[in-house]
């Protein structure tokens, strides 16, 4: 059951189409949406998928949410609520799943808010008790990042602790992040909102077990990233890796996530320029500077039109990558030893979307549809033959502990699989300057 079919989610989908077929597994999608056309339009490229998708078009998903005839009928049997809208509705949808015994899934957390901030835990986990209670589990914020880059880093740190090597310590994570498009013409490849929404926010990392608050674009560094001429750079980004790892490795003292390239230097540039101030226009109290930017900054293009960029020449390149570095000390040879892990992901073959049932997806929407969908089918492959196996409400870094060797292996080539490379490496901390 999908709530919300928009750039992502319709990328979700098709993923998840695609491996249902590859399993042989008979899957249907269920699908409300207040744009029922939009929703079929962003599936362009997918129509033969229609007979799997039953669209629903609503102004309102609160009878939804209350399971209100016909959407009982609509809900029953239900094996996974998906939230591909906003993040303020992962709380109903888990809800719902509760009373329906359905498993969950969403994208991003609901995390700029007093709450979060005080408790450093994001908002779904209020419903961890009932979730475990009932058998079932709440998927959350997977995607790529966070998300497999949640997993692809859990993944290294219980390798290495698995170990149980004495005196080895992990003294830091650093997670760098790249979106880089090569364009003629502005091309946002997610909305400006989230954008702003992050940078009102204020940066923060973990610094000697406290979190720190730092200036937008304070602090920057460069970073080197696979198939990149040259490094990027990189700033302080507050995103839900900085909570899901700390909560999952508490003793690691130090924890940062970065953010740079094309798109992230463009809302540099307007909060340089002060266009994201909170002051009114002149002859205008009622209206900031910052609402009348987001009047006027371009949203995110429709698949047909992304497509026709792409095919055009207009877009040329682009690139999405994650990489990790997880700075590990121990005593070798009575001396201690520091040397950094790196693992990460590159997304860097976007013009090959052209001719799939992908085609008009952003680079970024692509990756994270995915991303999410090869998690979330994976762990639904375990839970099946396994019920009860994984409960409560679980983070990519969770699914890196719970799930079978034999099914974090599948993720990782399934990733590949999708175009999405995979990179991995050691090197001694005494090259880093």
């Amino acid at each position: 059951m999908f709530f919300g079919l928009g750039a992502v989610g319709s990328n979700l989908l098709i993923c998840l189409a695609e491996l249902a077929e590859r399993d042989g597994v008979p899957v249907h999608f269920v699908v409300y949406t207040i744009d029922p056309a939009g929703a079929r339009d962003a599936l362009f490229h997918a129509e033969r998928m229609f007979d799997r998708i039953d669209f629903h078009g609503v102004p309102d998903l609160a009878p939804v949410f209350a399971q209100a005839a016909p959407h009982d009928r609509q809900l029953a049997g239900a094996a996974m609520l998906i939230n591909a809208a906003l993040p303020e509705l992962n709380g109903p949808i888990i809800e719902l799943g509760l009373r329906l015994g359905a498993h969950t899934m969403d994208l991003a957390s609901d995390m700029y808010n007093e709450a979060t901030d005080r408790t450093l835990t994001v908002p779904q986990y209020a419903y961890d008790e009932a979730l475990r209670e009932r058998a079932l589990a709440a998927l959350i914020n997977l995607g790529i990042s966070p998300g497999v880059t949640d997993f692809l880093i859990g993944r290294s740190i219980f390798s290495l602790l698995a170990a149980g090597r004495p005196g080895l310590r992990i003294e830091s994570i650093e997670l760098f992040l790249l979106e880089e498009i090569d364009s003629d013409q502005v091309v946002f490849s997610w909305s400006p909102v989230v954008a702003l929404e992050e940078l009102a926010a204020c940066p923060r990392v973990l610094s000697e077990g406290r979190i720190q608050v730092m200036d937008p674009f304070s602090m920057a560094r460069n970073h080197s990233f696979p198939y990149e001429p040259a490094p990027v750079r990189q700033y302080p980004l507050y995103q839900e890796e900085l909570l899901s790892l700390h909560r999952a490795f508490p003793e690691i003292p130090d924890i940062g996530v970065y953010t740079g390239g094309s798109e992230v230097e463009l809302v540099k540039a307007l909060y340089q320029l002060n266009l994201l101030s909170k002051r009114t226009l002149p002859d205008q109290p009622e209206l900031t500077v910052e609402a009348l930017v987001r009047a006027i900054l371009p949203g995110m293009q429709r698949p047909r039109r992304i497509e026709e960029l792409l095919r055009s020449g207009i877009i040329r390149r682009a690139h999405f990558c994650a990489s990790a570095e997880i700075r590990v000390s121990e005593l070798v040879r009575n001396e201690r030893q520091t040397v950094i892990e790196t693992v990460g992901l590159s997304y860097h073959r976007y013009p090959e979307l052209l001719g799939s049932p992908y085609a008009g997806a952003t680079y970024i929407a692509y990756a994270t549809g995915v991303g999410a969908g090869i998690l979330a089918w994976q762990t639904l492959q375990h839970l099946r033959t396994a019920p009860g196996s994984i409960v409560g409400v679980t983070s990519g870094v969770d699914l890196a502990r719970q799930l079978p060797q034999v099914l974090a292996d599948a993720v990782r080539r399934d990733l590949v699989a999708w175009e999405i490379d995979l990179f991995q490496g050691i090197r001694d901390a005494a090259e880093v300057h």
